[in-house]
């Protein structure tokens, strides 16, 4: 998706539409307006405001469509829970496992079609499940020594 088109869907899917959300952000509606406009090349939205929008509006479709476009994915940092407890980083990446391991296969039973909402659970799990790897790797890279010459 277009960044201009994904700003421009942000807006309007926000209560108010675009007069609102140019409310809450501060700024000229009419200048917005423009901005969010793709087949206008005079007003160009800039990466503060679309940055701002985002925060605004809560939707970060601008994020996924810059990422898009740059082959990566975007995913919310999970706070780390486990204290910096190897153990305990361990045992909730597992129970992450067991959660993502349940919604995969009430996704992929047989003859089944997974819902939208099927497939955003299993998304969901998918990235609690990396930020919980990712706790873990942090727990036990803290437990190195200091000095790099240790073994």
């Amino acid at each position: 998706m277009d960044l201009v088109d994904a700003a421009q869907m942000t807006a309007q899917h926000f209560p108010g539409g675009v007069p609102a959300l140019a409310k809450a952000m501060g700024v000229s509606p009419n200048t917005l307006q423009h901005k969010l406009n793709t087949n206008n090349d005079r007003y160009i939205l800039g990466l503060k405001e679309s940055l701002l929008i985002q925060q605004v509006t809560g939707n970060n479709a601008v994020l996924h469509a810059m990422a898009a476009a740059l082959g990566f994915t975007c995913t919310r940092a999970v706070a780390d829970q486990s204290g910096g407890d190897p153990m305990e980083a361990f045992w909730r990446f597992q129970q992450e496992m067991v959660d993502f391991t349940q919604q995969a296969t009430n996704c992929f039973r047989p003859g089944a079609t997974p819902s939208r909402n099927a497939h955003r659970r299993l998304e969901y799990h998918a990235n609690e499940l990396a930020a919980a790897l990712n706790h873990m790797v942090a727990a036990s890279a803290a437990l190195l020594p200091k000095d790099r010459d240790a073994v």
